[in-house]
């Protein structure tokens, strides 16, 4: 009788524990759940924002744009007014045909742009689109070695509404090329190709919604290629007159101080005429603040035409005062000592101009 109340007080004391067992088995289960539910709803946030991000990034790719180009013609180069004609044929392979690429081309150094034979097809899954352009490009001209100058001539090309952001450029470097029959008398045509680089300008263009520090860049596309000039025989044209007229002032040495027309009438007209030969030289070519090698050779002349006038002077004095025979030796080595200096001079400044 003992043992049989003895096992029903354990059952009985045995029933709360069993409860609690079973009541806290039931909230671990859901406290599981609810972690795992947790878990999902933020890999699905973190998926959703990943997605997000993804097409947001796929959204802000520019489009890319192969462009060349070929140039046919190259004429009428002005070089007082800074300028030079460059005719061509330019050309698209785009992804889309919604770019209204030929519609927003700009040449951006040009002064004057005509656009003719336009074209717009498609090619497989890409968009060729060309243009024949005739631009009048300004041309910033270097003339310190003239005349045996080399000009870079570049044609810089723009889409003026889309920077980029929107738009890149990528050359097609295989197809552009300069035609191999243009051709200037005195020029001879090198070292063609077409550069891709990102130009910022810096400013907001006055838009009250766009902060004054936020620039914009636009991809470019730069044909460029250098104008050689054949100048040896355009040099001895041009200066042939300069030298003979310091030869004549020089030869003056070897006439007597008292013939003082002769003597001093010539080296005056020298002077006057390498003005002259400046003169003509110089409107040829646009204003320069640099030293030329036409600067230098006039200067030259004219300091050394100066020195033969110089010496006359005193070799007339010495005539005059009867030291006749030191009048000579003064004339003597005078024509030695200019004709050689000058013509080192000459040489040294041809030399590096070349």
């Amino acid at each position: 009788m003992i043992k049989k109340n003895y096992k029903k007080r354990v059952l009985i004391s045995a029933i709360p524990i069993i409860i609690f067992l079973f009541t806290a088995s039931i909230i671990v289960w859901q406290q599981i759940q609810t972690e795992t539910k947790t878990n999902q709803n933020s890999n699905n946030i973190v998926n959703t924002k990943k997605d997000t991000s993804v097409s947001k990034e796929e959204s802000e790719i520019p489009d890319t744009v192969k462009i060349g180009a070929y140039i046919f013609s190259v004429y009428d180069l002005d070089f007082p007014n800074n300028k030079v004609n460059v005719d061509f044929y330019l050309w698209y392979i785009a992804p889309k045909d919604s770019m209204s690429l030929l519609e927003n081309l700009e040449v951006t150094n040009s002064s004057e742009v005509e656009k003719s034979y336009e074209m717009n097809e498609k090619r497989g899954d890409k968009y060729f689109q060309s243009v024949r352009i005739k631009a009048k490009i300004k041309q910033d001209w270097k003339v310190e070695n003239f005349p045996f100058d080399k000009q870079l001539i570049k044609v810089k090309v723009e889409d003026f509404d889309k920077d980029n952001t929107k738009l890149i450029f990528i050359a097609d470097t295989s197809a552009s090329k300069l035609d191999k029959d243009i051709h200037i008398d005195g020029w001879k045509f090198m070292d063609f190709g077409i550069k891709i680089d990102n130009h910022l300008y810096e400013t907001n263009y006055g838009d009250p919604d766009i902060p004054v520090n936020e620039y914009s860049s636009y991809s470019r596309a730069t044909l460029n290629f250098t104008l050689e000039r054949e100048g040896n025989g355009l040099f001895f044209k041009l200066f042939i007159g300069l030298f003979i007229s310091v030869l004549i002032s020089l030869l003056t040495f070897f006439v007597n101080p008292l013939d003082l027309d002769p003597r001093f009438g010539l080296s005056v007209g020298a002077i006057f005429a390498a003005i002259a030969s400046q003169y003509v030289i110089t409107s040829t070519l646009p204003q320069n603040e640099k030293l030329t090698l036409v600067d230098k050779l006039h200067d030259v002349s004219f300091i050394y035409i100066f020195i033969c006038i110089l010496v006359s002077t005193i070799s007339l004095r010495y005539m005059k005062q009867g030291m006749t025979d030191k009048s000579i030796k003064l004339d003597r080595y005078s024509f030695l000592i200019c004709a050689s200096t000058y013509l080192i001079f000459v040489i040294y400044f041809i030399s590096k101009s070349i």
